[in-house]
């Protein structure tokens, strides 16, 4: 044994953990491939892919059973070769994977990659391969990628541990992919030359680091600029939410294809908040507010790069997302109008100035609009520079594109027209910033050499395939540029998160983070503890916000003396210390103006309550409040982004209308005021049929207010203000229910 690889194979000291460096991972200077054999192809894809990319990686074959395969030699254990490895390479049945990582910890290798299936259907011998793997790599300080992975290509150190074929054309570029899913890693390599990678990462079943662990190195390479993400799950999700803010501080985008949108049954939910916020609207609320783009399928997320890595090429943005769409066909123009009304694109109408320019110059055009075919109005070498020039001057858009489907086969007619247009293009947005140049096709078809090149050579303008996924793809950037200016004046959305980002600390070396695998014991779980709706009331109240104060009233003649306390008209309601939802059971009355009519009403709802389970204490007497809207203003604590909060129209009738605002807690006034804006029936809020406005501050303030709560107490679960009346001076909630972690045994 070298003196090198005798000091390498030494672990921590016991107690300590070893620190885990990823560079032996993703820049490894050798790597073994233990189990190469000539009756499986992974040692040879391996070695080969790093001579097709002139690499300067080392690739060993370890097998004790063979002198050589695939014409290069074999070694019979890791401690023959000539050199320590940066990397082994599981070739090998998974299960067998223990003894590899041990051999390779004994060897002084840094990292290891194990490939394969069966991590997760492979029942208890899969699991315990991976516990020992887990513990075998902390002890010795590994860096591990996978099980169950295809494993990493990173162009900035010009290495692979790959055991599928590597894209041989496929450029370095500045966009990271990871995915937790092996197809779509192999996806991301055959994507194409639009796109180029900077590395690409198949996470796996990530038994010692996560997406976590390859966000944060990817943040800290200047050579990547944006990260494509396809994720399953997020084994630390709020540590992937402050990495997410913290590529937003530094202007790099993140792009998330994040499966599981179908809604999951929230049965456990007591609260009508619990139902609305379901698993997918949480995410989505969660990602939006770390400045994640969330794309909804593979090529919504391709596209999205492309145009991504496009501005940074060009140094442009797409501003407010403002698109002018220049065609060379009338239906296509109507389509992609449709489409646009679909998705929610900005296509604003024609500025006057333009509308003049392009009718001075092209009077036979018959319509002037927005998207606009002037194909026929005059030689075509004329009308669209004369189109082009016009938009692009006319400051009402921040994004010009030509539409023109690659020519196939580079058809030399085809070739032209998209020649002429194409350089059109890039002639009236070049001494323009402030306008991006995009060039479209509606089909997706693989760009044309002689397009691309005009591209280039103007920059890197995007090319983007698939008007839906190129117009989503404006509007996502757009979005996401208003949520950068937004963090760098006002900051992260919750102050824990710098903290955290800055914080380098790996999965198998997170105390927070129990594998559950890993045999070690939990916190005893505690159920949910409904507070009837008195204490719900008493507590908010207590706590600021803005809710009625009940009287609690024995009998009848209890609330006969408690309404003329407050005066009428009021309301009652049963009171029982196991009820959550009263007008299931009938258990309210409105309006009740006169002491006989609240006798009769007490009367009536303690019969009711008399019959049923709800630990009957009486009624609540409250003021009747004025009239308004009924909104519903609810807390959900996501059981894995934390506190969220809801606001939706209907009250009672919230569910049914589903047309809810969702956002990660705690926020500001200007967010909870969008959150407004966002619901469908946001006009109703201004006033409809003569009705004044509601006061929006006041709804506001109590949705700031019961953000600012979920923060601050961990203990709350859910929160129900619902209905939340909001008038023209107030918004007030009158019914309210609480749920919070309590003792187990306790009801839920």
């Amino acid at each position: 044994m070298t003196a090198e690889r005798a000091a390498a194979t030494g672990s921590a000291p016991a107690g300590e953990r070893p620190p885990i460096d990823l560079h032996a991972l993703f820049a490894p200077r050798s790597v073994a491939v233990v189990g190469a054999s000539p009756r499986s192809d992974i040692a040879q894809t391996v070695r080969d892919n790093l001579l097709s990319m002139g690499s300067a990686t080392t690739c060993y074959f370890v097998n004790p059973k063979y002198a050589e395969a695939w014409g290069s030699a074999c070694y019979p254990d890791l401690a023959a070769l000539p050199e320590v490895p940066d990397s082994v390479l599981v070739a090998l049945n998974p299960l067998r994977a223990a003894s590899v990582t041990e051999a390779a910890a004994r060897a002084g290798a840094r990292s290891v990659l194990i490939p394969g299936g069966g991590v997760v259907e492979g029942g208890e011998a899969a699991a315990r391969m991976q516990r020992e793997v887990r513990e075998i790599a902390l002890r010795h300080g590994l860096a591990v990628l996978g099980p169950n992975c295809m494993g990493m290509i990173d162009r900035t150190s010009n290495s692979a541990v790959y055991i599928g074929d590597i894209n041989p054309w496929a450029p370095r570029g500045h966009v990271a992919g990871i995915a937790q899913s092996g197809s779509v890693t192999d996806a991301f390599i055959h994507f194409g030359t639009r796109i180029g990678f900077s590395r690409i990462i198949g996470a796996g079943s990530e038994a010692v680091l996560d997406v976590c662990d390859y966000v944060a190195y990817c943040l800290d390479d200047p050579e990547t600029d944006a990260i494509i993400l396809f994720v399953e799950g997020f084994k630390r999700p709020e540590r992937f939410l402050a990495l997410a803010d913290r590529a937003l501080e530094l202007g790099k985008p993140i792009l998330a294809l994040k499966v599981g949108r179908s809604e999951q049954a929230q049965a456990a939910a007591v609260a009508h908040s619990g139902s609305l916020a379901g698993e997918a609207r949480a995410t989505d609320a969660a990602l939006a507010a770390a400045g994640v783009v969330r794309c909804d399928d593979l090529d919504a997320l391709f596209e999205a790069a492309e145009l991504h890595a496009g501005c940074r090429r060009l140094g442009r943005g797409v501003g407010r997302g403002r698109t002018g769409i220049v065609t060379v066909s009338t239906g296509e123009a109507s389509l992609i109008a449709d489409i646009a009304q679909r998705v929610g694109a900005d296509l604003p109408a024609v500025p006057d100035a333009a509308r003049s320019a392009i009718l001075r110059d092209l009077p036979t055009l018959g319509y002037v609009g927005n998207p606009i075919d002037p194909w026929g109005a005059t030689d075509e070498h004329v009308a669209y520079p004369a189109v082009l020039e016009a938009f692009a001057a006319s400051g009402g858009y921040d994004v010009l594109a030509i539409v023109h489907d690659f020519p196939y086969r580079s058809l030399p007619s085809e070739v032209a027209v998209a020649e002429g247009v194409t350089e059109a293009l890039v002639a009236a947005t070049a001494s323009r910033p402030g306008v991006l140049p995009v060039y479209l096709s509606l089909t997706s078809g693989e760009p044309t050499p002689e397009v691309l090149a005009i591209l280039e050579r103007a920059g890197g303008v995007p090319c983007l395939r698939g008007t839906t996924e190129a117009l989503v793809a404006i509007a996502g950037r757009a979005r996401w540029e208003s949520r950068r200016a937004e963090r760098l004046v006002a900051g992260p959305r919750r102050s824990t998160w710098p903290a955290l980002a800055a914080d380098r600390t790996p999965l198998g070396h997170d105390d927070s983070f129990a594998p559950p695998d890993s045999g070690a014991e939990t916190a005893t779980a505690t159920s949910p503890r409904t507070l009837p709706e008195r204490e719900s009331l008493a507590m908010l109240g207590a706590e600021g916000l803005a809710v009625v104060g009940p009287i609690a009233a024995a009998d009848a003649e209890q609330a006969v003396a408690a309404a003329e306390s407050l005066g009428y008209p009021v309301v009652l309601k049963l009171d029982g210390t196991a009820l959550a939802h009263k007008t299931e059971l009938g258990g309210v009355r409105l309006g009740l103006t006169g002491p006989d009519r609240v006798r009769a009403a007490a009367l009536e709802l303690l019969a009711i309550g008399d019959g049923q389970p709800i630990g009957l204490r009486g009624v609540l007497v409250e003021p009747q409040v004025g009239a308004g809207v009924e909104l519903i203003v609810g807390l959900r604590r996501d059981p894995q982004f934390g506190p969220l909060v809801l606001v939706g129209l209907g009250g009672v009738l919230a569910e049914a209308l589903d047309d809810v605002a969702i956002e990660l807690a705690p926020l500001s006034a200007a967010m909870a005021a969008a959150m407004l804006d966002r619901l469908r029936g946001a006009a109703i809020l201004a006033g409809v049929r003569g009705r004044p406005a509601v006061n929006r501050a006041a709804v506001v303030e109590l949705i700031v207010a019961l953000a600012d709560l979920g923060w601050r107490r961990p203990d709350l679960l859910e929160v129900d203000l619902n209905p939340v009346i909001a008038g023209e001076h107030r918004a007030i909630a009158v019914d309210a229910l609480v749920v919070i972690a309590g003792d187990r045994g306790a009801r839920s």
